[in-house]
């Protein structure tokens, strides 16, 4: 197994208790998770389905520690990170989960390199083995020939190979990701596929949210759950 991807986390599970999270959209509460338990083995690959506003982004943002629930508790790594204060949560979340967003978030005017290794700048920046880990990834997800290139040039699944490289550079016990296969082509698919269950057989626990076959049916999945209007269906 590559160094580059080995990974131990030091708590067995990512999990939500009795979460709900409730929004008001003018005189109307809309319940976007209702009432759900949820507990993600730890280095195991979890697909999270369902239609159109069933709750996916919520669930990965209560996860992740994004979106506090409005009742119930969130627990990333063992601690609780629901009463924690904005800040200790935000340093909480920031060394122990990686996101995916859907639109990817990549900033077109920069390398893929220095996309890669923007998440370390409130940290004080890069150091050179960061630099050297993130190219060493880069190359080993197939994008060796892309590093100095702007973001903008990358097509899209270089696109989404260099999000999740980015995602690993705090090297993250837990892997978030929305839609990660959204508009990509079935080669493009595989190797998404494929660079997840590497990374989940290095020891990370990885959580998408996806509403394609081509991932929840993949035989990489340890397991896929189906949310409808919030709950477990």
């Amino acid at each position: 197994m590559s160094a580059v991807l080995t990974h131990q986390p030091p708590a067995p599970t990512v999990e939500v208790t009795d979460a709900v999270k409730r929004y008001r959209d003018g005189r109307r509460e809309i319940v976007a998770v209702d009432r759900l338990t949820l507990a993600v083995d730890a280095g195991s690959l979890l697909a999270v389905t369902g239609p159109s506003g069933s709750g996916k982004t919520t669930l990965l943002g209560i996860l992740g520690g994004l979106i506090t629930p409005t009742s119930g508790d969130a627990r990333i790594c063992g601690r609780s990170v629901v009463r924690l204060r904005d800040h200790h949560r935000a340093r909480w979340r920031r060394a122990h989960v990686g996101f995916v967003l859907q639109d990817l978030a990549l900033i077109d005017g920069m390398t893929v390199l220095e996309n890669a290794l923007l998440p370390l700048a409130p940290s004080g920046g890069a150091s050179s083995a960061d630099v050297a880990q993130a190219r060493t990834r880069l190359a080993h997800f197939g994008l060796a020939d892309r590093v100095e290139v702007k973001a903008r040039t990358l097509s899209g699944g270089e696109r989404q190979r260099a999000a999740i490289v980015r995602a690993l550079a705090h090297d993250p016990d837990v892997l978030l990701l929305d839609e990660p296969t959204a508009h990509l082509d079935q080669d493009n698919v595989s190797r998404v596929v494929g660079m997840l269950a590497e990374l989940r057989d290095a020891g990370r626990t990885i959580v998408v949210a996806t509403h394609d076959p081509r991932l929840y049916d993949a035989p990489a999945v340890d397991r896929a759950v189906r949310l409808v209007d919030g709950r477990l269906g």
